[in-house]
């Protein structure tokens, strides 16, 4: 057992975590703090260190209703509490303690989730405010719709090939230019993603780091790792080396995303097949899925698959699924058959105009800009405005998501 969990079960308790634990970095924070607890809580824990040893705990024993952290150390304190929001669960009450005294920070950081923000040197009355608000907050979320920051639309492979990347950059050309939203592109293909290649980009660096050390993320960060393809959309694309493994945090999701979400209305994904912990942490984050297949019998099984996954870590999310290069000469299957194998319709079918994708490749450039007139484009721009809406509109389609999987088959 760690000297973390000696300090936090009492004897005798193997599960029992204090109510309230702080982390604080300097005396006179120790001392208020510890003589405002007293009063508050029976069995709190004061322990010396900042969001680091917050995330060792949080590895270790169970989280605490009320948790007061000090952001001082912090490079970024708000990436700070984004960072503990995305890993705790909501029950728990963050206070975040710090030296920086601005308005914009504070409203930043009750926005990204804490109930207050007391700046040093803390006093008991603050501190003591501060406590009353983690009560007067309702411990589960309101009833209804809620507003998502951002409208992430997460696009998957049943395999590789099917032209996943090409679905993800046209869609989000269009949801920029023709929708005029701010979009941002993210190919979370890594080592052998397409998206910076096929739109004649250097490749960014920072992603890999973002992923793994998603405390690091700040407005800054998310500006160097991010190339801006024309006023309305960004991509953030990179090439990492084959030489070794790349470790994903698994709340670093989460906190890029959020990072995003504040300068951008719309997030476009394109997933990797091959790493599980990105697929689930994208799946849970997204408003709403795409599924880009193939018609061939290899492409039918995977989508089956794809499909399973989805309804197991997203059961509400609504998922549009496409049929690429349908029509084409190496169509194995007609639409009528996959249709029916899948259980469920194919919303769009891409034609296959091979010829076509090539020279845009090519020049650089998507489909949708070189050639707005194709079919190809006719049909992503019908995607488009079918889920390139605002964040509510893709919050109200995955609340109804839900209920249309409940009544499928009835």
């Amino acid at each position: 057992m760690s000297a973390v969990e000696d300090i936090l079960r009492p004897a005798g308790s193997e599960e029992t975590s204090a109510e309230c634990i702080a982390f604080v970095n300097d005396g006179q924070t120790h001392d208020v703090t510890s003589a405002v607890l007293s009063g508050h809580f029976t069995n709190p824990a004061i322990l010396e260190g900042s969001t680091s040893e917050v995330i060792q705990y949080l590895s270790e024993a169970a989280p605490p209703s009320v948790l007061i952290v000090d952001l001082a150390d912090a490079g970024s304190p708000l990436t700070a509490i984004m960072s503990l929001t995305a890993a705790l669960p909501e029950e728990t009450r963050i206070i975040g303690i710090g030296d920086v005294n601005d308005i914009g920070l504070y409203r930043e950081i009750i926005d990204a989730g804490a109930v207050d923000y007391v700046v040093k040197p803390v006093t008991e009355k603050a501190l003591s405010t501060a406590l009353q608000r983690t009560k007067e907050q309702p411990s589960t979320p309101q009833s209804g719709p809620v507003e998502a920051k951002q409208n992430r639309i997460a696009v998957f492979g049943s395999r590789g090939g099917a032209g996943t990347s090409t679905i993800a950059t046209n869609l989000a050309w269009v949801i920029s230019e023709e929708l005029k939203r701010r979009t941002i592109l993210v190919d979370l293909d890594l080592e052998f993603g397409t998206i910076a290649l096929a739109l004649d980009l250097e490749p960014t660096r920072g992603l890999r780091e973002a992923l793994e050390n998603p405390s690091r993320i700040d407005s800054l960060f998310i500006s160097s790792a991010t190339a801006k393809l024309t006023d309305t959309l960004s991509v953030m694309a990179t090439e990492e080396t084959l030489a070794d493994d790349i470790h994903f945090n698994p709340n670093a999701i989460d906190v890029l995303f959020d990072s995003l979400g504040r300068d951008y209305d719309t997030i476009v994904v394109d997933v990797p097949r091959p790493s599980f912990t990105v697929r689930q942490k994208v799946m849970e984050a997204a408003t709403q899925i795409i599924l880009v297949t193939e018609t061939s019998l290899a492409g039918l099984r995977d989508s089956i698959r794809v499909l399973a996954s989805i309804e197991e870590v997203a059961p509400e999310t609504p998922v549009t699924v496409i049929a690429n290069r349908a029509g084409g000469a190496v169509q194995a299957m007609p639409i009528s058959e996959l249709q029916k194998a899948l259980g469920r319709k194919v919303d769009y079918q891409i034609p296959d105009e091979s010829k076509l994708l090539n020279k845009a490749a090519n020049n650089g450039k998507p489909l949708a800009q070189q050639d707005k007139r194709g079919k190809t484009a006719k049909e992503i721009e019908k995607l488009a405005k079918a889920v390139g809406g605002s964040a509510v509109e893709a919050e109200e389609k995955k609340s109804k998501g839900g209920f249309a999987r409940l009544f499928k088959g009835k």
